[in-house]
């Protein structure tokens, strides 16, 4: 479940602009009413599957939408903690810390996503920010060891220490290229891949940096063994 609150104009405006659709005006419309799966929500907007899953990714990657396992199904629900935070955003720009620059805030940075996060082993919830999540999802990699192969159930066993969302939170290790799947099984990647400017800019600090080291500390924990 991706549950964090804007805290200024700028994440309001976002939250807006993936409001900003006739379709998913419609689905809030009904959401707000109850809670609902796929199928209903499909019927009784005369939508097909593939569109509402469409637009539920997006309600639920920008936090707006909630979703828990039903059966085989997927129920939705508006996230009202956050519908609510939206009406006390304070308009105006977030503050900086301007006594720590460059490499230091971004450790910094890093260290209070973290510890906003994840209580001890456990991640409280999935950022809705991506740039907050890419934070998690690397302090998730080094749950893996890069020498190794793992199928899905051993990676999802790993993730699941972490959070109950494991679909969620594999999905994203390997769409952000964190992993790599091939045939049923996944493995650390051995080298980050060409991002797109958008992506690029929700990546803190040096990403080659940062695997490189991960891997690094793998193979020394290994060869200490």
């Amino acid at each position: 479940m991706l549950t964090e609150y804007p805290d200024n104009a700028r994440e309001l405006a976002h939250l807006l602009k993936v409001i900003a659709d006739e379709t998913r005006l419609r689905i809030l419309g009904l959401l707000a009413a109850q809670p609902l799966v796929g199928k209903e929500i499909a019927a009784r907007l005369d939508l097909t599957p593939p569109t509402v899953s469409h637009h539920m990714r997006k309600l639920i990657d920008a936090g707006i939408v909630t979703a828990t396992s039903d059966a085989q199904m997927r129920r939705y629900a508006l996230n009202g903690d956050l519908l609510r935070a939206m009406r006390r955003v304070p308009l105006e720009p977030e503050s900086k810390d301007q006594s720590v620059t460059g490499e230091g805030a971004e450790e910094a940075y890093r260290a209070k996503v973290l510890g906003n996060f994840f209580d001890g082993d456990r991640l409280k919830t999935i950022p809705a920010r991506r740039k907050q999540r890419v934070i998690v999802l690397q302090k998730l990699m080094e749950r893996f060891d890069p020498s190794q192969t793992y199928h899905e159930r051993e990676v999802n066993d790993l993730l699941r220490t972490a959070h109950d969302d494991v679909a969620s939170l594999r999905r994203e290790l390997v769409d952000y290229g964190f992993m790599t799947r091939e045939r049923g099984t996944y493995q650390v990647a051995r080298s980050t891949p060409e991002r797109s400017r958008q992506v690029a800019q929700e990546i803190t600090g040096d990403e080659r940096g940062w695997l490189t080291s991960l891997i690094e500390t793998a193979v020394a924990t290994n060869r200490n063994q």
